[in-house]
């Protein structure tokens, strides 16, 4: 049968960060796809919804340290759900053939606001550990030098992105209107963690539990 339509899941501003391993890979792909013969569609995503409990909301829950940086830089955050759900209508129309998009939440936040947004939503204090970006960028530039250390400072290099306070979110009207997608029916970060609060604090309560209690979460 052959390749019907190429859909690519890329990263947002990836062609301008290089020095970024991952962000390199991503934009390079892309150009690749530009220049074939095949039809494809590109979907640039900023953050997921999801990420933010296993690095914020459930440290914060399990009274454990919650590593934040001191950049102004803010993120789209996106349901995976409402990805897929975008993701399987541009697979059907063909107008988002040759296009690159990118989906991005109804909201962008810095991590202070995140922390501050999980502390209020479950009514618990973070011990916020602030790491400033500049150290991340010396931390980097000490490991890559070694071998042995090398993907570590792959990780550390987002610490680029982060020291020039980038705004990881895109107008999406267009988007939404392309894909045939209500921007009401999109799952803002806010109401994603009040669920999440939600459940969780019935389950404690059910099981006689307390906030600080670890291995609840899992």
């Amino acid at each position: 049968m052959g390749i019907k339509r190429y859909l690519f899941m890329s990263i947002f501003n990836c062609e301008k960060h290089p020095e970024v391993p991952l962000m390199n890979i991503k934009a390079a792909t892309e150009e690749f796809l530009a220049t074939s013969s095949l039809e494809y569609t590109i979907l640039r995503l900023c953050g997921f919804h999801q990420a933010v409990i296993g690095n914020y909301a459930v440290p914060i829950l399990e009274d454990k340290k919650v590593w934040g940086t001191n950049d102004d830089s803010r993120t789209a955050y996106m349901d995976t759900q409402d990805i897929a759900r975008m993701t399987l209508a541009a697979l059907r129309s063909d107008s988002c053939n040759g296009r690159t998009l990118t989906l991005a939440g109804p909201g962008a936040y810095t991590t202070k606001e995140v922390i501050e947004m999980c502390e209020r939503l479950s009514d618990s204090n973070a011990k916020v550990t602030s790491v400033p970006t500049w150290l991340l960028k010396a931390t980097r530039n000490l490991l890559r030098g070694a071998d042995f250390a090398k993907d570590a400072a792959d990780r550390l290099a987002f610490a680029e992105v982060l020291a020039n306070n980038e705004s990881w979110t895109a107008p999406m009207d267009n988007t939404y209107q392309l894909l045939g997608i209500d921007p009401a029916s999109i799952t803002t970060l806010e109401d994603y963690l009040q669920e999440y609060f939600t459940r969780i604090m019935k389950k404690l309560k059910q099981v006689g539990a307390t906030a600080d209690r670890t291995n609840f979460y899992v």
